[in-house]
């Protein structure tokens, strides 16, 4: 997973692109950084919400990040390739 990209190295497959997303640090469980596929979809089933692991966009903080490239508020886009 290559975070704020939306494209692979050179030699590289791209599997997917989307967007950076983590739990809130306020919630109780530990989390990480995972890359949201941009188009996902829906698995078949019953369709019930219980709130197991809620997920939130990266926004681009300039200070912690150098602005410019990054657009300070803006969401980060991730890329996952395989070699």
């Amino acid at each position: 997973m290559v975070p704020a990209k939306l494209t692979c190295f050179s030699g590289w497959t791209m599997e997917y692109s989307g967007y950076l997303v983590a739990g809130s640090a306020l919630h109780e469980a530990a989390t990480e950084y995972i890359c949201l596929d941009g188009k996902p979809e829906m698995v078949p089933g019953k369709g019930e919400n219980h709130n197991g692991k809620l997920m939130y966009l990266t926004e681009a903080r300039c200070g912690s990040l150098p602005c410019p490239p990054y657009v300070n508020g803006r969401e980060l886009t991730c890329v996952v390739c395989s070699r």
